[in-house]
């Protein structure tokens, strides 16, 4: 059983998405999903570019070019709600789906191809990353 801090987390985490009009559990549990996946692509960056910098090499592999940025969860979590809604739907959302994926042959491809960021207003955006932070 979930107490304490983290109950009030869930809580507030769920009534952010059922004021949104989203209250099927498992939609929730989707959208929580494609949260906590962008937040550890970029965690495993970071994590990427630090032992980079540590052996002064450059980062193999990176999961983010420059044009994506402001696809990384470490940059748009600080925008302002309106910025950071927009940003989901035109950039981050887009690059998940079609930006990791180029093979529409693979699993991940298939799954994400329909991937959707029901969040349909700003003001919550801005609460949900609050309540993701570590």
């Amino acid at each position: 059983m979930i107490t304490g801090e983290y109950k009030n987390k869930v809580d507030g985490i769920w009534d952010i998405f059922w004021s949104n009009g989203i209250s099927n559990p498992l939609t929730v549990i989707e959208q929580l999903t494609y949260l906590m996946f962008i937040k550890t692509l970029d965690d495993n960056e970071l994590n990427k570019e630090s032992v980079a910098a540590m052996l002064d090499t450059p980062v193999v592999d990176p999961t983010f070019d420059e044009e994506h940025q402001n696809c990384r969860w470490s940059v748009f979590r600080n925008y302002e709600p309106q910025a950071m809604f927009d940003n989901m739907i035109q950039n981050v959302f887009p690059f998940i789906k079609e930006g990791l994926g180029n093979s529409t042959d693979t699993a991940f491809a298939r799954y994400m191809k329909d991937a959707t960021f029901l969040v349909s207003t700003r003001a919550p955006s801005r609460a949900l990353w609050r309540s993701s932070r570590r």
